[in-house]
């Protein structure tokens, strides 16, 4: 699998990760809506360390 569909299937899921968060922290829970954004951060760091290495 190529380094860049891993990357936009990592930026996929962060975004839909902090879209959940964010509505899960202002409607609902928001101790919970944290840990989903920050589980949401780490996946964001992945991708960024895979630009990083590529080049």
């Amino acid at each position: 699998m190529n380094i860049r569909v891993v990357r936009n299937w990592l930026n996929t899921i962060f975004i839909i990760g902090a879209a959940v968060g964010m509505y899960i922290y202002y409607k609902g829970d928001t101790v919970v809506g944290i840990y989903i954004i920050l589980a949401s951060m780490i996946i964001k760091f992945t991708e960024s360390a895979l630009r990083m290495l590529k080049k």
